[in-house]
């Protein structure tokens, strides 16, 4: 499937702590790629809590050194092995301006994926003010090291609206993250522009590149 070129702009408040991209023509990866990782919803056991913007900023802890890979699939897949960059330490909302910033930092540099496809997921549960009923959505980092010719290398991002099942933004290729962050401004309308949502986080791992979900969830907050 060919690739196509869309012009996405994001708001991003000057700021030097912030991590500013500039995406002036973003390239699109075909949808039966982009759509991995954001079917079903993931089998943790266990997650019992969730993390709470109230139109202030938030954070969460999650202990360092807990990955754990847990097969999410039907038979049997080369087990990854624990990297740093996969141990998830805290994460944040904040809102700047008409952007949110989503933070993750992580025990090592996300950069250094060498080997597979890492994800990063934002799930996002709020109330929609036209409808009054629940809204899910995801917001996915995925960077990937599948070598041959594989489009599926680097770094994308995308939103995926879970409640009505389309892409918000298709998947984008987007700039490498900084060393130990993984971090991107989302214009709040994408997620409809709510005063308050709760949110979790997980890092999944794929093992092979052939479309599907990820193959292990390695770590998740809170």
């Amino acid at each position: 499937m060919p690739k196509y070129n869309l012009c996405v702009i994001f708001y991003v408040p000057k700021a030097s702590s912030v991590l500013a991209i500039a995406i002036a023509v973003a390239t699109l990866i075909p949808v039966s790629i982009g759509l991995s990782g954001l079917g079903p919803e993931i089998k943790i056991g266990g997650r019992q809590t969730v993390g709470i913007y109230n139109n202030a900023d938030s954070s969460i802890e999650d202990a360092q050194g807990d990955v754990t890979p847990v097969y999410q699939q039907v038979g049997i897949e080369e087990v990854p092995e624990a990297r740093d960059y996969h141990d998830i330490l805290r994460a944040s909302v904040q809102k700047r301006g008409e952007a949110f910033f989503f933070t993750v930092v992580l025990a090592g540099n996300p950069n250094d994926n060498d080997k597979y496809e890492t994800q990063y997921r934002w799930h996002i549960i709020t109330t929609s003010p036209i409808t009054n009923r629940e809204q899910q959505y995801i917001i996915r980092f995925q960077n990937s090291a599948f070598g041959g010719n594989s489009t599926m290398q680097g770094w994308y991002f995308a939103i995926f609206d879970r409640t009505v099942g389309r892409f918000i933004v298709p998947p984008t290729s987007i700039l490498n993250m900084t060393d130990n962050t993984v971090e991107f401004p989302i214009e709040d309308f994408y997620i409809g522009n709510p005063s308050s949502f709760s949110y979790w986080i997980d890092v999944s791992v794929r093992v092979n590149a052939t479309f599907g979900q990820p193959d292990y969830i390695m770590d998740y907050a809170p």
